[in-house]
Parts: structure tokens; C-alpha cells; sequence
């Protein structure tokens, strides 16, 4: 049986010294539907035949209803016991079967209160709001109620008092991801984009990750003309399950759509590098004897300097230390580099020169919450990130979206980039 210490990351809750509360054993279960490696991970600890450090049959059902094993978790659990009786309503309501959830949940919240959200959740979904007013009102003030009064509203039909009641849990939790999500919904349809997609990016960004809201983020992107983003958002659900046959579809159209795309900024942009690529290194202040050295190496352009390493300039001869500092501080002072745009090089991160990839991290001048991602990841120089594609860091503890779009941009700035295994 393994340690406390090698669990499953999202299966510490099941051996913390309080009993794992019903909302947290509904996360265990998302999170075991939604990734396919901590699944197994989960699979393997049930199949070893129980939790390290307790014999706490409810725990082990908390598990197996997480995995999906609803009849094995059903053994495991006292019908006449509260917590039994909750965790009974949520296999019910996994199952469908609202009306033995409601039987079951109603039993336990007369001694455990947390069932009581519960019970609302399944009146929501059987769409018996009514009866769900009543219950909701008995549940205190706080980020459920409202997230609860929001669904409720949302039954009805009432969208903007919806909205208040969701900005009111985010507000008093900003991590909350079902309000998130539901925001994002409403807010796209009544056409408020940009705001749907900052809740839709609350669900990229939480750990662990609230997928549904990733790919209505990716689908968004798509809508507006932003292949490249929705690319990413498909990509980190992937990250979490290869054969999601949704997202690989999505991602499949938004890689059409970004090679059929016309970018007007892009456009300019391409031209605007295109000229810098043109440009004489007779135009720069360099001295005669660099240019001189420049000319013996058939290098005339800007264009040609940017497709030379360091290393191949240095091993020229006449050509050294003093001439390669100038023409470096030349470039710096435009954004660019020797070597960034080297035919048949994608930039990978693995193809980075040796200097580059011996920088701390801090070079990169990262926000805290990537540094910490980092730093927990045991990366400290850049060339530490090769290890890395952007499918291992959307799932690295405290990633997403953000942070992997921090990093991607923090990169190129040095002409790398992160790698991006193909996805098929």
C-alpha cells in the first residue's frame, strides 16, 4: 500500500484528519472523470485495496464513487448512518435517479447541514424549483447559496438577477469555477464576449482545472477569429485526456481555421520583419573592422545575422570577442538576436544556444504565481524548461491557461519557445 506522502495528489482529501466534505468528494469525482492519468492513478490505490493510514470504509467509498464504481462504493456504506445516506444521494444523483437522492440526502442533512446544498443541486437538475426555493432558502448565506440562488434564477428564465447572484460567489470566491462557468455562458449568449471570456479563463486557471469552461474558452477564441488561442485551450484539455474525441475534433478546425485565417496585424507585422530582414548592416553604427569582418562572411543583411549562431561567427577568422560584442548590442537594441531566425530552426526551446538556456529563470521576469509553478516543478534556469512540453506544464500543480501563456511569452522574447508535441 503507498505512503500518505505518494498519493494522488487530488486524493489527499480522502486521508486528511477531517472526513472529506461532500463537496470535495463531487471535485475527486470531476477530476477523476476529466484525467485520464490521475484516474489510473486513483484506480491503482482502490485496486490495492484501501487508503494508507485509516480503515474508514466511507473513505473508500468516497473513492470508488469518485472512479465511477458506484456499487462498490455502495457496499462500503451504512444506509442508517448521515454520511452514508449523503454520500448514497450523490451516487443517486450520479445514476439519474433524483428521486432516491432526494430520499437519501433529505435523511442526512437532518444531522449533517452539508447535505443540504447537495439536495438543492439534485431539485435544480430534476428541475423541481420550487421545491429547490425552499431548500436553498435553509442553506446559509455564502458562496453556495448564491451559486445555488444563481442556478435557480437561471431556471427561470430571470439572466440578469442569474448574473448578480454568480458575481456575488466569485466575488466571495474568486476561484469558484461552476459560477465562473455559468457566468461565462450567460454572458456569451447575450454577446458580452470579452467578459465571458475572463470567467471562461477563471476555469483554464484553477486547480484543478474546470474543463468544460476550457473548451467553451477555445470554441469562443474560434468565434472570434483567434485560432491560435482556441489551439491552446484545446490543447490543455487534451493535456488531461489524449482521447477526448471533442477536443481533438475542435482542435482539428481551429488548425484549419488558423492556416485559412487572414490576420490584417499579422500581415503587417510579416512585412515589417520582412523589411528589418532587408536592411543593409551598412545602415547600423558599426565599426569598419566589423563590417569588413561582416563582408568576408557574406553576411549583408539584418536578415543574414539573424540566421547565424554566435558560435559560427566566432569561429571565423579575424572575427572576435570585441566585433561579436558590438554586433550583439546592435541587435539587442532592436529585440533581436544572432541566430533567432536560423533556417529549418522552429525555435524550440531545445534548439536555444547554450548561453541562453544557463539563464536563471529570473531573467524572464515571471509574475509570482508562474515563478511558484516553476520553482515547485524544480526548474531554475531556462534551458530546464526542455524538459517540459506545454502538455506537462498545463498540468504541473497550479498551472493553466495564464501561466502557460506567460511562459510562451516570456520565451520569445528570447527567440524560444515552448515545445508543442503533435496532437492527433
Amino acid at each position: 500500500m503507498p505512503s500518505v506522502a505518494t498519493l494522488p495528489r487530488s486524493a489527499q482529501v480522502l486521508v486528511a484528519a477531517e472526513r472529506p466534505t461532500l463537496a470535495q468528494v463531487r471535485v475527486l469525482h470531476r477530476v477523476a472523470s476529466q484525467d485520464i492519468e490521475e484516474r489510473s492513478r486513483l484506480a491503482a490505490l482502490f485496486a490495492d485495496g484501501g487508503l494508507p493510514g485509516t480503515k474508514d470504509r466511507q473513505r473508500l467509498a468516497a473513492l470508488a464513487f469518485a472512479l465511477g464504481r458506484y456499487s462498490d462504493a455502495e457496499d462500503q456504506l451504512d444506509a442508517k448512518e448521515p454520511y452514508g445516506q449523503a454520500l448514497l444521494g450523490l451516487i443517486y444523483a450520479a445514476l439519474d435517479d433524483a428521486a432516491e437522492a432526494k430520499t437519501n440526502l433529505s435523511a442526512a442533512m437532518k444531522s449533517l447541514p452539508e447535505a443540504r446544498p447537495e439536495l438543492a443541486r439534485v431539485l435544480l437538475d430534476a428541475g423541481q424549483d420550487d421545491e429547490a426555493e425552499k431548500v436553498i432558502a435553509q442553506v446559509p448565506e455564502g458562496v453556495e447559496r448564491d451559486f445555488l440562488n444563481g442556478r435557480l434564477l437561471e431556471a427561470r428564465a430571470q439572466v440578469e438577477a442569474a448574473i448578480k447572484c454568480y458575481e456575488a460567489a466569485l466575488e466571495a470566491e474568486p476561484a469558484h469555477v461552476e459560477s465562473a462557468f455559468k457566468l461565462g455562458v450567460l454572458l456569451d449568449r447575450i454577446g458580452d464576449d470579452d467578459l465571458a471570456a475572463e470567467h471562461y479563463l477563471v476555469c483554464a486557471d484553477a486547480s484543478p482545472a474546470y474543463l468544460a469552461g476550457v473548451t467553451n474558452l477555445g470554441i469562443l477564441y474560434e468565434e472570434r477569429g483567434e485560432p491560435n488561442a482556441a489551439v491552446d485551450c484545446f490543447r490543455q484539455v487534451l493535456a488531461y485526456n489524449p482521447r477526448d474525441s471533442r477536443a481533438l475534433s475542435l482542435l482539428r478546425d481551429a488548425r484549419s481555421s488558423r492556416t485559412m485565417y487572414y490576420d490584417e496585424r499579422e500581415e503587417r507585422e510579416r512585412e515589417r520583419m520582412e523589411k528589418i530582414m532587408r536592411t543593409s548592416v551598412n545602415d547600423f553604427e558599426l565599426s569598419v573592422r566589423s563590417r569588413n569582418c561582416l563582408a568576408k562572411m557574406n553576411i549583408f543583411t539584418l536578415g543574414d545575422l539573424l540566421r547565424i549562431t554566435e558560435q559560427e561567427m566566432l569561429s571565423y577568422k579575424n572575427f572576435g570577442e570585441t566585433s561579436l560584442k558590438e554586433v550583439k548590442e546592435m541587435l539587442a537594441a532592436r529585440n533581436l538576436r544572432l541566430g533567432m531566425f536560423r533556417e529549418g530552426d522552429e525555435r524550440s526551446i531545445s534548439k536555444a544556444d547554450q548561453k541562453i538556456l544557463g539563464e536563471s529563470i529570473e531573467k524572464l521576469e515571471l509574475t509570482p504565481k508562474t515563478a511558484q509553478v516553476l520553482e515547485n516543478l524544480g526548474v531554475s534556469r531556462i534551458g530546464d524548461l526542455a524538459q517540459y512540453t506545454d502538455l506537462d506544464l498545463y498540468r504541473a500543480p497550479g498551472s493553466g491557461q495564464s501561466v502557460v501563456q506567460e511562459l510562451a511569452t516570456a520565451l520569445g522574447a528570447f527567440g524560444v519557445a515552448v515545445r508543442k508535441p503533435e496532437i492527433r
